[in-house]
């Protein structure tokens, strides 16, 4: 659905929602865009871009997804992607959703554009098109901030031996949602980097958006070490368990290694054996077998062996 949101000083915003190849193609020849940067419009996985062909300048960005369910770790089902083509006189954006703060973003960019020196001078219109990626970019605090408050509590879980092979799983996701957020961010940091404008009247603006994108990849990059961690910190403790249930099976082994070759001895059977004719040889072997039992447990508490925690 195409719709003119603004219109005047023979400037135009136009928005297509949930666009049709007849409207792109319409628009395409309308305002003489590039046919590839149109074809990546329907590429609903594409990555953040930036490209400038003649005067028109054309840049993706992905917002994350309010509404995503839990179990979201693929760029589509995380995010949505907004195209942008953004001419001497005209800006047009391209997007599947339309949610309020992207329309309240969209007044806000053309009162910006309005306000400015030159009215809608490239500088004004460059600097609407930071804004609507300032936007954009500031949408990712709500996974960050949710994957922190999850790893606190898979760490603490994990420490007071409560963790569950579900937890390990959402684990899992989390870390494949961290680095697919991490991966949009730096192709978003690009895109940022190549709006830099040419003189430094705005570069403050400019600088306040870069520094944005980078904190929130340090932020990723930092979760998702932690994530790793505890990945790797739960397949220790795994192993240590199974080596305390060795341990404890070994010592088993241990005691009833002597005794089972003193029976064995014994249950021989072959004639001329003395002990077969001792009056009091059934209690001496219970005593034997008794002693070496209670020598073995002296020395493996003497060692601490016999701890299970």
């Amino acid at each position: 659905m195409r719709r003119e949101l603004h219109s005047c000083n023979n400037f135009k915003w136009i928005d297509i929602n949930h666009p049709s190849r007849e409207e792109l193609d319409q628009i395409q020849h309308e305002f003489l865009l590039h046919p590839a940067l149109v074809q990546d419009c329907l590429d609903p996985a594409h990555l953040p871009k930036f490209e400038k062909i003649n005067n028109i300048s054309f840049a993706i960005l992905r917002i994350y997804d309010v509404d995503a369910e839990i179990s979201a770790d693929t760029i589509q089902s995380l995010t949505r992607k907004i195209s942008v083509f953004i001419g001497p006189n005209f800006i047009i954006t391209v997007h599947r959703l339309d949610p309020d703060f992207f329309q309240e973003l969209i007044h806000k960019c053309f009162a910006e554009i309005k306000n400015s020196t030159g009215g809608t001078s490239d500088l004004s219109i460059t600097m609407a098109l930071v804004k609507f990626l300032n936007r954009g970019i500031r949408t990712y605090h709500i996974p960050l901030e949710k994957a922190e408050d999850e790893l606190e509590t898979f760490e603490s879980a994990l420490f007071d031996r409560e963790a569950s092979k579900e937890m390990f799983q959402e684990l899992h996701i989390i870390r494949r949602r961290l680095s697919l957020i991490k991966r949009i961010l730096l192709h978003s940091l690009d895109v940022v980097q190549r709006l830099s404008p040419a003189g430094e009247l705005h570069s403050p603006t400019f600088q306040d958006l870069r520094e944005n994108v980078s904190n929130l990849i340090f932020l990723s990059d930092e979760l998702l070490e932690d994530t790793t961690n505890l990945l790797n910190l739960q397949i220790s403790l795994a192993a240590q368990k199974t080596n305390e249930v060795v341990r404890v099976l070994t010592v088993f082994s241990v005691f009833f290694m002597p005794l089972t070759f003193i029976v064995g001895i014994y249950g021989m059977n072959f004639p001329g054996m003395p002990e077969f004719q001792w009056e009091h040889g059934h209690l001496f072997v219970w005593g034997l077998m008794i002693t070496i039992t209670a020598v073995i447990g002296y020395w493996f508490h003497r060692k601490g062996w016999l701890r299970l925690d």
